[in-house]
């Protein structure tokens, strides 16, 4: 009975993980910004700053948790496939 809980909640995470992947790569509007035509470079920076990384607008927080629940999720189907020692 233990073992069914787990592997459900570990399916469940994982299936939940990559649902919420999708809406991290949406178009948002700083992607829009900075697009360029093919092969002349688009302007990454801020006007008056050198030297800096463009703002890509990602959510990093989104990127980060899904990357959580991917880990989770592996770690929980690991230790439910793990065979117990009968000895």
């Amino acid at each position: 009975m233990r073992t069914h809980k787990k592997l459900t909640v570990g399916i469940g995470t994982t299936i939940a993980a990559l649902l919420l992947a999708g809406p991290a790569q949406a178009s948002t509007a700083a992607d829009d910004q900075y697009s360029a035509v093919l092969g002349e470079q688009g302007g990454g920076t801020v006007q008056g700053e050198s030297g800096g990384l463009p703002f890509t607008g990602l959510d990093l927080l989104l990127v980060g948790g899904v990357g959580t629940a991917l880990t989770a999720g592996g770690v929980l189907i690991r230790r439910i496939a793990r065979v117990p020692n009968s000895g």
